[in-house]
């Protein structure tokens, strides 16, 4: 899946908030290296690193083509390391 866009509102944004991550970065990943991995619902795990070297997993969900709703991101979790990065 090309990502082109990602769709921001006040709930994905402060969501991510209580999990220490900013929109910045979600955007830095999902704009740059990273692997991409299919899950249920339609989701898509978004799974690298940014430049800072902080490792984080973003779920989205495809609204059109290249436009990502962003439901949730996260530092990436030791099963998770191992198994894409």
């Amino acid at each position: 899946m090309k990502i082109s866009s990602l769709i921001w509102d006040h709930w994905n944004a402060d969501h991510i908030k209580k999990h220490n991550v900013t929109c910045k970065e979600v955007e830095e990943l999902c704009s740059g290296k990273h692997k991409q991995q299919p899950t249920y619902k339609q989701r898509v795990l978004i799974i690298g690193k940014i430049k800072s070297g902080r490792a984080l997993t973003v779920v989205l969900t495809e609204q059109s083509p290249g436009r990502c709703y962003v439901i949730t991101a996260r530092d990436t979790s030791k099963k998770e390391r191992r198994k894409f990065l």
